[in-house]
């Protein structure tokens, strides 16, 4: 592949990721949740989580690991009712660490940053079922630079949105927090535990159904 072609793929490559990295879900909002207390690092942490779920899931399509239509098939109902379960768990003990603690700026995650981008990852049925959808392509592509050259250069194109993606927003959330009194903020956490417990929900149900 010429060097103009690589740099092709990689615009494709940032292009089309856009529409994983940046849409919302339940990776986002414990993001911001643990970005309130942590900032920019927690954004870290939970990108190195996130990271080390997606390295796996491309390596594994890359290398014919897993069927995409058998993984759909099969697999997606169990993934989304365990993920959903999970994301509904975090969210209850957030609200039950902000009742018991009194002043929500104390109150300390029970599940580490990393921990939380790894499992909000594995078990989020959209992730997966993005990959082995919208991404498939981008893996077919990838293998023009070798099976192993190509699957790090998309990677790499890839995971640096998560990072700043993620990173950004938890700064971000670290700055709003800042400024907002004890009540408010104790208020924007429950908001974003309700987003998350709507997701859990939706996650459930659709694995159900």
């Amino acid at each position: 592949m010429a060097f103009v072609d690589v740099l092709a793929f990689g615009a494709e490559v940032v292009a089309v990721s856009a529409s994983g990295v940046l849409g919302p879900g339940p990776l986002f909002f414990a993001n911001m949740m643990y970005g309130t207390r942590q900032g920019a690092r927690s954004g870290v942490k939970v990108a190195h989580g996130h990271a080390v779920v997606e390295i796996a899931v491309i390596a594994a399509i890359a290398t014919g690991l897993f069927s995409a239509s058998a993984f759909v098939d099969q697999y997606s109902n169990i993934i989304a009712v365990i993920g959903g379960a999970a994301i509904i768990g975090f969210a209850i003990m957030q609200i039950l660490s902000l009742v018991r603690r009194g002043d929500p700026r104390k109150v300390e995650a029970k599940r580490s940053p990393f921990a939380t981008g790894v499992a909000f990852t594995a078990f989020n049925p959209f992730f997966l079922v993005w990959w082995f959808t919208v991404g498939l392509k981008l893996v077919s592509d990838s293998q023009a630079l070798g099976p192993v050259a190509g699957t790090l250069f998309l990677f790499g194109a890839h995971v640096w949105m998560d990072y700043a993606w993620l990173a950004g927003t938890a700064y971000l959330a670290s700055k709003g927090s800042s400024v907002l009194k004890s009540k408010y903020y104790g208020l924007l956490m429950i908001l974003l535990c309700g987003v998350l417990l709507y997701y859990g929900m939706q996650f459930m149900l659709g694995g159900i159904r």
